[in-house]
């Protein structure tokens, strides 16, 4: 009897062992991650864009850079229109020249008096010309001749009356002189501070730019989208998590492209930088994207 009772023990052994055995499979089956991929969707975009504002107040004389266009630093977006400036130069440095030979002497109150009044009609035309010309928007209107016409009038009466003698102190022609060189200091500024260039590598668009467009000083003109370097949004699927780190399989344009997130997702994107030095990949591309991640059995569900 107690023979029997040996044997049948012995005969469950193999059970119980299997038992334990299937327990402990299950039990890692529960805890074990187990890797997949989640499909997703993604959208290129720049990593870094940087703003282009106006370097100065002026009128828009020329653009020669397009929207979409690919630039370099410092390439040539568009130009001040300087015509007055490259005008006032010359005359401004006859006059200074003729100013530096002239020698104080006696007062001729009609000439001075006459002088003046040159003077005074051409700031007037001067002003009368720029307020025309913003009205024009960069095209020749009527209005815009007539204003041309009598500024060069008023500009030559000018000549006239300083050649006159009008006689002027030692004190007065300095002040001449001094006036005469401030003038021709800020025109040759003008010149110089013409061109507005691109401020980075990239893509350019134009936000406020066009012929004849009078802008304001640090006005925002143009956006260049620095393409060098792109990042991947990629759509995060409800109820997944994205952790930095984490990979990703972007499907582009001449095969598929693996990078990792650079932080933790936030919200419904999650970015993933990648180089683009040698231009393959564009602004605005979409396509599928694998997310890597891992999951637990469906056991443990």
């Amino acid at each position: 009897m107690f023979t029997g009772e040996i044997q049948r023990a012995r005969s469950k052994r193999p059970l119980v062992i299997g038992l334990i055995s299937f327990i402990v499979v299950a039990g890692l089956v529960l805890v074990v991650p187990m890797p997949h991929t989640v499909k997703s969707t993604f959208v290129l975009a720049p990593l870094n864009t940087v703003e282009l504002t106006a370097p100065r107040e002026g009128t828009i004389g020329e653009i020669a850079s397009a929207t979409g266009s690919v630039v370099a630093r410092g390439a040539l977006i568009a130009k001040y229109d300087v015509t007055e400036a490259e005008k006032k130069i010359p005359e401004l440095e006859t006059q200074l020249a003729t100013l530096e030979k002239q020698k104080p002497s006696k007062p001729n109150p009609k000439a001075k008096a006459a002088l003046a009044r040159a003077e005074a009609a051409l700031k007037a035309a001067d002003a009368a010309l720029v307020k025309v010309k913003k009205a024009a928007k960069g095209k020749k209107t009527p209005a815009l001749a007539a204003a041309e016409k009598k500024q060069k009038a008023a500009a030559a009466a000018v000549e006239k009356a300083r050649a006159a003698p009008s006689g002027v102190s030692k004190e007065a022609l300095e002040q001449q002189v001094a006036a005469t060189k401030e003038a021709l200091a800020a025109a040759k500024a003008e010149l110089a501070t013409a061109s507005i260039l691109a401020p980075a590598n990239g893509v350019l668009t134009l936000i406020e730019l066009e012929k004849g467009k009078h802008l304001t000083k640090d006005a925002k003109i143009a956006v260049v989208e620095d393409v060098s370097k792109l990042k991947a949004l990629v759509k995060v699927p409800a109820g997944e998590v994205v952790l930095k780190g984490q990979g990703v399989e972007l499907a582009l344009p001449g095969g598929n492209k693996r990078v990792l997130f650079d932080a933790d997702a936030k919200g419904e994107l999650a970015e993933a930088e990648f180089d683009n030095a040698k231009g393959e990949f564009t602004v605005g591309a979409r396509g599928e994207a694998n997310i890597e991640g891992t999951q637990r059995s469906l056991v443990s569900k």
